[in-house]
């Protein structure tokens, strides 16, 4: 069964981006990182049911990094970033980390976005850089210490770390992230997409067609030609396919909707008909422990659920 709290994230997000429409109407830039190889092998990305399968070759050659953000109006214009891989490790997050996405941010996404957009992005690390840091358990003795007298709080000198950590959950604040204080400076609103849901961000799907059109064109061409390939296939991608991609988008929100009050239904019918204890005191019981153990399910540590 899905965990709670990220169904609880996704109907945060949904229900964002639905007042938005109903009500503000401001405009929804979806941004994202993806990468090719020079001699491109589409061997993942994200794409609907109803597109064609993208092209694969052989070898893979060197890696490019691709950054944009785009809305059903088109992609932001100048806000592509195209650079070369200096990792070795496989993994095109080691090359996009906090500096190189937050000079990006400020550099080519902030100064080119339409008056007071929504950004939606996921919760890769360098999107989800916390400003506040709280100290947890894993933080030494002394810093916990120091955390809480720069609160103007106090602690008993005999405290163990538990209690010390019990004061600091006590008054911790929300986080606040970087890239969204930069966003909001700028009168921007950033909506983080709920984790596994890539089906929401519509620039996915576009990744899709990008890279089936330069898997078209680099076809026994020399991986020196894949930045002038991959800029033409940047350029063939219309404004009228990002408004389809974002509709897709929009319709696959609505299923969300729907489908989750017909499997809300469905598990009350199921626990009617199993029947409860009606002596169950699980509602009173162990009040103080966090709900998020229940059934031995702890929340990833890099999850915020403040953050909407």
């Amino acid at each position: 069964m899905e965990r709670y709290d990220i169904v609880a994230w996704r109907y945060r997000y949904l229900n964002e981006l639905r007042n938005n429409r109903n009500q503000n109407q401001r405009p929804v830039v979806y941004l994202d990182e993806t990468y090719i190889h020079s001699t491109y092998s589409a061997g993942k990305c994200w794409q609907s049911e109803t597109e064609e399968g993208v092209f694969t070759s052989d070898s893979k050659g060197p890696r490019w990094i691709i950054v944009h953000a785009g809305s059903d109006k088109g992609f932001v214009p100048n806000a592509q970033l195209i650079f070369k891989s200096q990792s070795k490790s496989g993994d095109y997050h080691d090359d996009m980390n906090r500096d190189n996405f937050m000079k990006w941010l400020q550099q080519k996404l902030t100064p080119n976005l339409p008056p007071q957009s929504i950004v939606v992005m996921d919760n890769a690390p360098y999107h989800s850089v916390v400003v506040n840091k709280t100290p947890t358990m894993s933080t030494t003795k002394a810093e916990m210490q120091n955390w809480i007298v720069s609160k103007g709080l106090s602690y008993l000198p005999t405290m163990v770390k538990a209690q010390l950590f019990e004061i600091i959950q006590e008054h911790k604040e929300r986080p606040v992230y970087e890239a969204d204080s930069l966003l909001e400076q700028y009168g921007h609103k950033v909506v983080s997409l709920p984790p596994y849901h890539c089906d929401l961000n519509a620039i996915e799907l576009i990744w899709s067609l990008l890279k089936r059109r330069i898997a078209e064109k680099n076809v026994g061409q020399e991986a020196k030609n894949i930045i002038k390939i991959t800029e033409e296939a940047f350029s063939s991608i219309t404004a009228e396919e990002w408004e389809k991609e974002c509709e897709h988008v929009k319709n696959i929100e609505e299923n969300y909707f729907r489908d989750g009050v017909l499997v809300d239904e469905e598990i009350d019918r199921f626990i009617i008909e199993v029947g409860g204890d009606e002596t169950d005191t699980s509602d009173s019981e162990n009040r103080d422990t966090d709900s998020s153990n229940i059934s031995g399910v702890s929340p990833l540590d890099d999850h915020d659920y403040f953050k909407k």
